[in-house]
């Protein structure tokens, strides 16, 4: 799993270069999605990436300052 999230993020980072939009979904019928795509036996559906031009541009959501959530020396 940690593999596929390292595929993902580069996956929508380059998406992102190309300008592209993307998405990393992972809350959906896992069975039901597995039969739409034909996804055979033995491969298990983790995750979709929907990957397409955006209607608009929009701003980066506020980031938290990272010494709310970064400790030094102790937690």
């Amino acid at each position: 799993m940690f593999d596929l999230g390292i595929a993902t993020q580069s996956l929508c980072l380059t998406a992102h270069s190309l300008g592209l939009g993307s998405v990393i979904v992972g809350l959906f019928d896992h069975d039901e999605a597995k039969k739409v795509l034909g996804v055979g036996e033995g491969y298990e559906l983790v995750a979709l990436i929907p990957v397409g031009y955006p209607a608009k541009d929009s701003p980066a959501p506020k980031r938290r300052e990272i010494s709310e959530f970064t400790h030094y020396d102790r937690f």
